[in-house]
């Protein structure tokens, strides 16, 4: 059932990348505006945010569509929902690469309310020593496989394979023919557990003729893998008895490790993002006579900004929420902040440095997969960062005012965000992989900005609707960890 499961999904990536092509071609003259814009910020616009901008763009359009009959407007045909869409389309690709979200997780784009995102796991194709086809190497949710048999799968290497299982009784084991072969001479190691002790015996005059405690003789026949083993006392009953080696790769190729990529699927579903605008005929016109600005566009400047704020704080909660599971990596602890007598600021400032590395080591150290690369901080947090002689805000940062969670620039290869609605002394360590199935967070947006049209009423108010609704998925806790600042002020 499994097998069949994995074949659904890889087919429905497929489709998912062919139709992604034909919506990137669709909608090509916005992505340019989009790419151009990255370009002017130092920034490239990646294939995969090209796709989930298109996906939302052929998303947005097909509300129109149903909404705009729902609402018992004539009856418009897909070309006619374009041309009325293009007043709303230049603000979907505004908003979804604006949203610090993208910063902090892998954005996959859904095409309905309740859909699946994907991601990779890889698994062995072939038994080899202590792994046995279809065991995990990677697992998305887990990490990398931490046993030497899998840390050495993809060499000439076998580790603990089983010659046998030792009953208390038997001394002579002599039945045994290793899997791989030729073996190289000098490489073999027995291990087995005599009264409680473990011993290994090697071929020492890398002839195949082992040498060990408790072993009266032993001997491993390089070109047929044949084993030969007595001991002078019994291996201890269910404890079994177990070889590493290397093998000539060249004469045995069917040896060679064999991975298989599993694209996996989870379930999600869409939250809402609702919001709605209401302003008087009279505060429209004064607005426009005075100031000269027009109500409505400031408006929906205003109702993107708010959802914005609200998806990007439904997803930073949730990477904080990762890093205190309980399968999140190790955290850092807390940072004491005071300055020690006879110490200068500036050197316990740096002190810092050696906790965030300790974090991104322990992310490394939990998935044996990455280290960590983004840091959502506090703003405490972030007032030390900014005093660090290699942070680099980022780029037009002192143009505009920010508005809510923002990116503040880099602290080495670390992109740093920060996020008012943190409290000041925590940050999130995590790391934020390059492709769409790499990922801790998954962050599938189904419509980035849908807008009503405005309607004005007989008491000279006119109202309209705003929603964006998207799926939040976390896949592995262990790619994120939270530390703190004590005593800072």
């Amino acid at each position: 059932m499994s097998f069949d499961l994995n074949q659904l999904a890889n087919a429905r990536q497929k489709e998912l990348l062919e139709r992604a092509k034909a919506a990137m071609a669709r909608w090509k003259p916005y992505l340019d505006v989009v790419e151009k814009h990255f370009e002017s910020q130092g920034k490239e616009l990646q294939e995969y945010q090209k796709a989930n901008i298109a996906q939302c763009c052929d998303n947005f359009v097909d509300l129109q569509i149903v909404g705009r009959k729902a609402g018992g407007i004539s009856e418009t045909t897909y070309s006619d929902a374009i041309a009325f869409a293009r007043q709303m389309l230049p603000t979907i690709p505004a908003l979804l690469p604006s949203l610090v979200s993208e910063e902090v997780s892998i954005v996959q784009a859904i095409d309905r309310p309740q859909a699946q995102v994907y991601y990779m796991n890889l698994k062995a194709g072939t038994t080899k020593g202590t792994v046995t086809s279809g065991d995990s190497l990677i697992s998305a949710t887990g990490g990398h496989a931490t046993s030497e048999g899998s840390r050495l799968y993809a060499s000439d290497q076998v580790v603990g394979e089983i010659i046998s299982a030792g009953n208390g009784v038997t001394t002579a084991f002599n039945s045994y023919t290793l899997v791989r072969k030729p073996v190289t001479g000098g490489s073999i190691e027995v291990n087995y557990t005599i009264a409680g002790t473990t011993y290994t015996a090697t071929d020492t005059v890398t002839s195949g003729t082992l040498v060990g405690t408790g072993l009266s003789s032993g001997s491993v026949n390089l070109t047929s893998g044949a084993v030969l083993l007595t001991f002078s006392t019994a291996p201890d009953n269910s404890t079994n008895i177990t070889v590493d080696y290397q093998y000539n790769v060249e004469k045995d190729t069917d040896g060679i490790g064999e991975i298989n990529l599993e694209v996996t699927s989870s379930n999600v579903d869409a939250r809402v993002f609702p919001l709605k605008l209401q302003y008087t005929v009279f505060s429209a016109i004064n607005l426009q006579k005075i100031h000269g600005l027009v109500l409505a566009d400031e408006g929906m400047k205003f109702a993107t900004q708010e959802i914005r704020f609200a998806i990007d704080q439904v997803v930073l909660n949730e990477v904080n929420n990762a890093a205190q599971a309980s399968g999140a990596a190790t955290s850092p602890g807390a940072f004491n902040a005071t300055v020690g007598t006879g110490q200068e600021w500036i050197w316990k400032m740096h002190e810092i440095k050696k906790y965030f590395s300790i974090a991104s080591n322990n992310i490394f150290k939990k998935t044996l997969r990455a280290t960590g690369n983004v840091m959502v901080c506090g703003l405490s947090v972030i007032s030390i960062i900014e005093q660090l002689q290699d942070f680099k805000p980022a780029a037009g940062l002192g143009t505009k005012p920010p508005a809510g969670p923002y990116v503040a620039g880099t602290l080495g290869n670390r992109l740093i965000i920060a996020n008012p609605f943190y409290s000041d002394t925590e940050y999130v360590m995590l790391f934020r992989g390059d492709n769409y199935l790499f990922a801790g967070l998954i962050f599938a947006p189904y419509v980035p900005l849908y807008s009503t049209d405005p309607v004005t009423l007989a008491n000279l108010t006119t109202q309209r609707g705003f929603f964006s609704q998207a799926a939040i998925k976390r896949i592995n806790d262990g790619m994120f960890t939270r530390g703190t600042v004590s005593n800072y002020s």
